[in-house]
């Protein structure tokens, strides 16, 4: 995995203690390939640091920014103050959320009243108050086609000096990977459930079609008209071409 321009600015601030920790986590980032691993790497993250805070990853169109964000993983999120975030379209306003992609965002900078606040905003940080959403870290990524957003509640993130070391370094590579899951994801769900087993078989096992067929109990025509669909669908020729628009295995 390369290091992407955040992590190389970010190095001269570590110590050295924070990078040796950090090892073990970017070669779980490496293994990483569907949702699944990423829940549970999140899950290792969040009981790793103080207080295991709770976690969230979402994802955000960059193409119609006004969307509201799509909740990929919820560690523990307060409920309510999801229901209440979204029917309030508070994404909209929220400071954290718009204060741009590519560093770590604490939160208790952006939720000071300003003077200039609009009332809508005064009401998000009256709001924030209320339901102890004051303390926390956000790190924006824009990563292709989708933003993500990977949000932790708590003052220990904010305030501790190696947690934040360590956020700060881990948190870009992690948008990285979590971008490439969830894009893949997002387009492996346009597949039926046995196109998606053909598929995993193909790519990331790397059988013959007549292995396919022989594994899945079908016939070898079977397999070729379910390949045929969907090289139709991501409009590509080849199985080559298929793997590198569904499953980004060239590391996109």
């Amino acid at each position: 995995m390369r290091m992407t321009p955040e992590v190389v600015s970010m190095l001269r601030e570590v110590t050295p203690l924070a990078m040796a920790q950090l090892v073990p986590w970017q070669r779980s980032l490496l293994a990483m390939s569907d949702q699944d691993d990423l829940r549970a790497f999140l899950l290792g993250l969040q009981y790793s640091l103080p207080g295991s805070p709770p976690l969230l990853l979402a994802r955000m169109s960059r193409d119609i920014p006004s969307r509201t964000p799509i909740l990929a993983i919820d560690l523990g999120w307060p409920g309510r103050w999801l229901d209440l975030y979204r029917r309030r379209s508070w994404h909209e306003v929220d400071p954290v959320i718009l204060a741009g992609a590519g560093r770590p965002i604490v939160w208790s900078d952006e939720l000071v009243p300003q003077e200039g606040d609009s009332r809508r905003l005064r009401d998000f940080k009256s709001a924030c108050k209320r339901a102890g959403m004051m303390h926390g870290l956000t790190y924006i990524a824009d990563r292709d086609e989708c933003r993500v957003i990977i949000s932790m509640i708590g003052e220990s993130v904010e305030r501790e000096a190696y947690t934040r070391q360590m956020l700060s370094l881990l948190l870009p590579s992690l948008a990285d990977v979590a971008a490439r899951v969830l894009a893949r994801d997002a387009r492996m769900a346009k597949f039926t459930d046995r196109e998606r087993e053909v598929f995993d078989l193909l790519v990331w096992e790397g059988l013959t079609q007549k292995e396919v067929a022989k594994r899945l109990d079908i016939g070898l025509s079977t397999v070729k008209l379910h390949l045929k669909n969907m090289r139709k669908l991501h409009g590509v020729k080849t199985l080559s071409q298929l793997a590198y628009r569904v499953a980004a295995v060239e590391g996109s």
